[in-house]
């Protein structure tokens, strides 16, 4: 079985369960981990084996020891690392893009735009997690016959449908869930949040996640008197997110490019939320348009509005006669696109094809 190497220069964040899930469950390729320190979150994402380099020198003899056929570099960022070694190395690389790397860091690196034309002209192929990012990419100057589309996804047993729970006299329970910086508009929703509860004073408001902007968000519920009403949970594990999901009545989630032009890619928990069977908003923002069809699968507000975000849940609270066939709409849409047994199976023909082709060009680069 051939070996493919992916790199993630620091494995795993808490957040990256799109990593993970597409790093397990293959069949015919062997995946190894390579990153760059000591790895964390290893009981959350259990894997064998995971080699650790903090440098970078001898790749070439290091790869043909381990038989390595292909490496896949996670981030723009791990391409532009890896480029030079696949190169020297005559070993095909494949780099996934999924947010930061297509829209942040090329603001703020000239260095790393100029490098990511080399990567686009030399790399053998690149991955998209949406048409948006796709879009993106060729902007930038990678082939549009280079990159393609694998949507992340989740485990849909892991998230079963459970019916709405039946809300009584208007206490009415919303989760959020992401990293607490910019991009995830978490500050937009606690100020649309104060909107909500002007017409439903029992709605309370849970928001799961950790990050730089802590502060300033507890700075915003103490302004807006919102204190009692919104808990920062902070991190959480994967299974008891899991529960919330279960347990709330509403999801929402005001994503917005962030002052730096960072972006998402597509949140995962806008699926798990989905196939969960919980209505959904968010925001025109990124790909995320791709996943919530307005009305159809879920409700979508322009960035950076608090008072449109706020009608907004409102009116979704007060049609709760329209929930069923939108969240059923919702689940078969997370089942359709965003089934991970079907986004890693698109990943391994990838990796097939690319070990394939470049065993038949008699490993020439």
């Amino acid at each position: 079985m051939d070996r493919v190497l992916v790199y993630r220069r620091k494995y795993l964040q808490r957040s990256e369960t799109f990593i993970y899930e597409q790093l397990i469950g293959h069949k015919r390729v062997q995946p190894v981990v390579l990153t760059r320190s000591r790895p964390v979150n290893v009981r959350q994402f259990p894997y064998s084996p995971i080699h650790v380099k903090k440098r970078l020198g001898g790749m070439k003899h290091w790869l043909k020891k381990k038989h390595i056929k292909l490496i896949h570099a996670r981030f723009g960022t791990a391409g532009v690392e890896m480029i030079g070694i696949a190169r020297k190395s005559k070993v095909p690389l494949l780099t996934s893009f999924h947010g930061f790397d297509a829209t942040k860091q090329v603001k703020a690196s000239k260095a790393y735009r100029s490098k990511l034309g080399f990567l686009f002209k030399k790399g053998s192929a690149f991955t998209a997690v949406s048409d948006h990012m796709k879009r993106r990419l060729i902007k930038l100057g990678c082939p549009a016959k280079k990159i393609t589309l694998v949507r992340s996804g989740i485990d849909l047993q892991k998230f079963p449908f459970a019916p709405p729970h039946l809300i009584y006299n208007d206490q009415i329970r919303i989760l959020s869930v992401g990293r607490l910086t910019e991009k995830k508009g978490m500050d937009t929703l606690i100020r649309a949040f104060a909107y909500v509860r002007k017409k439903y004073p029992n709605a309370r408001l849970l928001i799961v996640g950790e990050g730089e902007e802590k502060a300033k968000l507890k700075r915003i519920i103490r302004k807006e008197k919102l204190k009692g009403f919104v808990k920062l949970a902070g991190a959480l594990p994967h299974a008891q997110v899991q529960q919330e999901l279960r347990h709330c009545h509403l999801f929402v989630i005001g994503c917005k490019t962030a002052k730096n032009g960072d972006q998402e890619g597509i949140p995962n928990v806008l699926m798990e939320a989905m196939a969960t069977g919980r209505p959904v908003i968010s925001t025109r923002h990124a790909g995320i348009p791709e996943l919530i069809k307005h009305s159809r699968t879920g409700f979508l507000v322009p960035e950076k509005s608090p008072a449109k975000l706020g009608r907004m849940i409102t009116r979704v609270l007060a049609e709760r006669e329209t929930w069923p066939a939108i969240v059923a709409q919702a689940r078969l849409k997370v089942a359709e696109q965003h089934d991970i047994t079907k986004q890693r199976r698109k990943l391994e023909d990838l990796y097939v094809s690319l070990i394939e082709k470049h065993r038949a060009g008699g490993g020439k680069r």
